[in-house]
């Protein structure tokens, strides 16, 4: 029995895996055991900002592990000191809470949210059609999609959603009674839609008028996937709270709460925690990415690369129609086709390229930040092909 016969033998049937065995990771590219190389385009779903194998991450991870791996969040920890104040002083927040993954900082925040609601006697949470907040329940209760939702319920109370970028469903929904809107500036996994200017200005009036919390879940979208720290920059907006996770371990669990003035004060000793969240090794991993990515030098590159691809994409528009629109920021690109993006994504894999398909018709690229004009050409150019191939073959 070879490995793949042995996993789907062994775990839940939870995951549709790629058929290849994983040997290594060097800077954009997968190596597998039988020697074949893979770019990867969409960098474990936007975890790897630094590609694999980057010198300065490995060096921060063995450093680290040989002093403790774990510790308990009984003792004050360095790297995850020095980690809090990078995230802090880029974000301009206040307070931090590490977590170990985007959909627990999805759920601490409703834990912050419901603990400030209390006092200020505020009960209704939403979040966005199209959105996804995670998979556990808090996260399920403020999305919509049965795809995710379906044999799950019942969900939390007072929990709904607004419908995505309607500003008319947004004024009738809130009210005196709203605690917080959960909001992905760019809906990731709901196929790379952007908020509207629109809709922000709107939630940024009713907030001034109702007193509610905006959280901004940057987990995807966030640590300079669209060339800014936070997506939310792209507009004159500041959320009261923050999630945070994917880049900011160096590939390691690791996610993040981060919170302003509103709620710094509102947990105290004991009333929420976990074991590993602020794995010390992976905080220290996250300050190298953190640090490397905040970097002048590679802020610039990051702008000059994203506006390359986004060029090269659009060439690619005016020769096939069958590309609709091609949306996103920085390195958070979706392309919408006219037609299922899967068989596309999977001529691409035959093909030597990594992308993902979501949202049924659009190609997600959510390439390593450190990627160049050689990578992009060689996405480009086998997208290209592909388009080509399928047109042919209709």
């Amino acid at each position: 029995m070879d490995i793949l016969d042995n996993e789907a033998k062994l775990f839940f049937k939870t995951y549709k895996r790629l058929p290849l065995l994983i040997e290594r990771g060097e800077g954009c590219y997968l190596f597998t055991k039988d020697g074949d190389r893979y770019l990867d385009m969409f960098s474990g779903l936007a975890v790897n900002a630094l590609g694999y194998n980057h010198p300065k991450v490995i060096a921060a991870i063995e450093q680290q592990a040989k002093k403790y791996i774990h510790l308990s969040n009984f003792f004050v920890q360095e790297p995850q000191v020095e980690l809090a104040e990078c995230l802090l002083r880029h974000s301009k927040f206040q307070k931090i809470f590490f977590t170990n993954s985007g959909t627990e900082a999805t759920e601490g925040a409703m834990k912050l949210v419901r603990k400030w609601g209390k006092t200020n006697k505020k009960t209704k949470i939403f979040g966005m059609t199209n959105g996804f907040s995670g998979r556990s329940m808090g996260s399920l209760s403020i999305m919509d999609k049965d795809k995710y939702r379906d044999g799950y319920g019942p969900f939390l109370e007072n929990c709904g959603h607004i419908i995505f970028n309607d500003v008319e469903d947004l004024r009738t929904k809130i009210d005196d009674s709203t605690a917080a809107v959960f909001l992905e500036f760019i809906q990731g996994e709901g196929g790379v839609i952007p908020v509207s200017k629109e809709f922000v200005n709107a939630l940024d009036s009713l907030r001034s008028r109702f007193g509610f919390l905006v959280v901004a879940d940057e987990i995807q979208s966030g640590i300079m996937r669209t060339g800014k720290f936070f997506a939310y920059e792209h507009f004159d907006f500041h959320p009261d709270i923050v999630t945070v996770a994917k880049p900011i371990g160096g590939g390691l669990p690791l996610g993040a709460i981060l919170g302003n003035d509103a709620v710094a004060c509102v947990w105290s000793y004991g009333v929420h925690g976990t074991t590993f969240g602020g794995n010390p090794v992976a905080c220290a991993a996250g300050k190298v990415v953190i640090e490397t990515l905040t970097a002048e030098s590679m802020k610039n590159q990051l702008k000059e690369m994203a506006a390359y691809l986004y060029s090269q994409l659009t060439t690619l528009k005016e020769e096939f129609a069958i590309i609709t629109e091609i949306r996103g920021s920085g390195f958070m690109i979706g392309v919408d086709l006219s037609t299922d993006s899967a068989p596309i994504v999977e001529e691409m894999l035959a093909r030597g390229v990594l992308v993902n398909s979501t949202a049924k018709t659009v190609v997600r690229i959510l390439p390593p930040l450190i990627a160049e004009k050689k990578e992009i050409d060689a996405l480009v150019r086998v997208f290209g092909e592909v388009l080509s191939s399928n047109l042919k073959g209709a």
